[in-house]
């Protein structure tokens, strides 16, 4: 192996290195970002559930409906501010 093969292969090793140590940084973060989500989805539910919504009806086409409704009476005095 000549000294050229040498500082090529000792360059890619320093690449492959930086490139895994930013992957174990990313993972790190999405763990992160997860267990927010899962805290933030735990807290809505409970939230939902003090104020009588019952959060498995959320995910139905009539709930989004109701809410899009709701939206839309809301908005409609804003809009006559303007």
């Amino acid at each position: 192996m000549t000294e050229r093969d040498k500082q090529r292969l000792d360059e890619l090793e320093m690449k492959t290195a930086y490139l895994m140590a930013r992957q174990d940084e990313q993972t790190a973060k999405m763990h992160q970002i997860t267990a927010r989500l899962v805290y933030i989805e735990a807290r809505q539910h409970r939230l939902m559930k003090e104020i009588g919504i019952d959060p498995e009806k959320l995910d139905t086409t009539e709930a989004a409906k109701a809410d899009a409704q709701a939206i839309n009476l809301l908005a409609i005095p804003e809009q006559r501010w303007n």
